[in-house]
Formats: C-alpha cells, sequence, structure tokens
C-alpha cells in the first residue's frame, strides 16, 4: 500500500517547504541517484531541465534519525538509484514550472513492500513520522476542492496574477489546463 497526495507549488513554495520540513522534522533531502551505495543529500530539490528552460522536483525526504535506503545499481548510467519501494523515504515529485504553466508535484510513499511472497510493513517509526510530514505539509497549503489538490501560497498569488496551472503538458506542446 501507499499514501499520496498532490499539490501545485512554485519553487519559491518549495524551498519554504523544504526548510519547514527540515526545522520541524529534521527531514534530510537526498537525491534519486548516487555515484556510491551511500545515498547523495542535497541543499534544494529543485533541478534544471535543459530542454525547456523549466524546473522541477525529483528527490526523497528521510528522516533525521537515519532508516536503511535500498539502492539499485543502473550499470548504463553507473549510478545507484535509490529504490523507493524498500526503502523509509518519502517521494517528492513533479512541480515542473517554465514561469508560464506549473504542473502539479506530490509527496508519495510506501506503507509496507514486498519479499518473495511476504508483505512487510514498514517500521511505525517511519510510519508515524511520515503521516505527520503529511499533516503539517497539508496544513500549511490551501486545499483546492474543484481542482482536488493543494495549493502554495506564492502558486496561487502566481496564478493571480495570469500564471496558468496545468495537469499535463505532451511533448508535442499540447497543455492540459487545470480549470476550476
Amino acid at each position: 500500500m501507499s499514501r499520496q497526495f498532490r499539490f501545485f507549488l512554485l519553487p519559491s513554495d518549495t524551498e519554504r517547504l523544504v526548510d519547514e520540513l527540515r526545522s520541524r522534522f529534521g527531514a534530510r533531502l537526498i537525491s534519486d541517484v548516487s555515484p556510491t551505495l551511500e545515498p547523495l543529500e542535497i541543499v534544494s530539490p529543485l533541478r534544471k531541465i535543459e530542454r525547456n528552460h523549466s524546473t522541477d522536483v525529483h528527490c526523497y525526504f528521510m528522516p533525521s534519525w537515519g532508516t536503511e535506503i535500498k539502492a539499485f545499481y543502473i550499470e548504463k548510467r553507473q549510478l545507484w538509484a535509490v529504490d523507493e519501494e524498500r526503502s523509509e523515504i518519502i517521494e517528492f515529485s513533479g512541480c515542473e514550472y517554465d514561469g508560464k504553466i506549473l504542473q502539479p508535484g506530490r509527496f508519495y510513499f510506501h506503507t509496507d513492500f514486498l519479499i518473495k511472497d511476504a508483505i512487510w510493513r514498514k517500521r511505525p517509526e517511519f510510519q508515524s513520522w511520515a503521516d505527520s510530514v503529511f499533516r503539517s505539509t497539508k496544513r500549511s497549503l490551501h486545499w483546492s476542492k474543484s481542482l482536488q489538490l493543494y495549493i502554495g501560497k506564492e502558486a496561487a498569488q502566481w496564478r493571480k496574477m495570469g500564471g496558468r496551472f496545468a495537469w499535463h503538458v505532451d511533448k508535442n506542446g499540447g497543455v492540459h489546463l487545470a480549470e476550476e
């Protein structure tokens, strides 16, 4: 099983949220890949996308008290990738933003994982921590009943000034707007 929720966050909302989660919950940010088996801790979740000069997010939160991060080796890229299903982490992804269009992001984590034919629950300490992170994050954002997701303060202001929320932008540039 898993838990998730979605949101629209501008880069400024993202940075504010990360600072808050670090302060309140000791959350540590790690990259989705690392040159070694050890997780690569990062300062900012924002990544630059060269093809369209936008930013997005793809990383993980882990608790400060430590947890075992499982990884697998990608031979072609010569990198270790985080195994999000077996690791005690919260995925933070999406929020692609090019200055004109903002796409949704999400928080996501697995509550259990499969070993052979058995389902194993992740530790209660992790699940409690992750649930607290989710509750706190949701309280810091605005719930949009019509869009059925949360919106950051800066994203809401940006939208009022003419910014556009989109569910998806396809490879041909087709924009699927999120209308209220």
